[in-house]
């Protein structure tokens, strides 16, 4: 892997959760505004963060660096993500009485006689294709080319 590759890994891991912020502030209302925005600035933070740490000077081992520094990015995010999932269970737990349980439907009666589905007629016959109707019938001979006689070598 190379630098332009982390790069972009920094760029569209974090992409990602701010869009999926973005997305749950849309979808519950209800949620903590607030609470999600905090969550939207560090990940804003944490992507200057790491970028600064990408463009600085790799001490030791680049390979090393470089790997522990991805490493690095998918923990602080999964970390975001745990926020974010108890921002949004908080959120479904204000809302959670507010909702009836479904009504249970009554079973159904075990005397009413089922329903036959009505008898498929059988599919009419196809008039055979015509090119069935060629491969049967031998082909018509046709005249043999004309070559025209091959020139002398003088």
């Amino acid at each position: 892997m190379n630098l332009r590759d982390i790069k972009k890994d920094i760029d569209y891991v974090l992409s990602a959760f701010i869009e999926d912020c973005t997305v749950c502030v849309a979808v519950n209302p209800k949620n903590n505004d607030e609470a999600i925005s905090e969550l939207m600035e560090k990940a804003i933070d944490l992507y200057n963060e790491l970028r600064d740490k990408v463009n600085g000077k790799a001490e030791g081992s680049k390979k090393a660096y470089y790997n522990a520094l991805r490493k690095e990015v998918l923990e602080r995010t999964d970390a975001l993500y745990s926020e974010l999932s108890e921002v949004v269970a908080k959120g479904k737990t204000a809302e959670a009485p507010a909702k009836k349980a479904p009504a249970k439907k009554a079973a159904p009666k075990a005397e009413a006689p089922a329903e036959e589905a009505p008898a498929k007629k059988p599919a009419a016959k196809k008039a055979p294709a015509k090119k069935a109707e060629a491969a049967k019938e031998p082909a018509a001979k046709k005249p043999a080319a004309k070559k025209a006689p091959a020139k002398k070598a003088e």
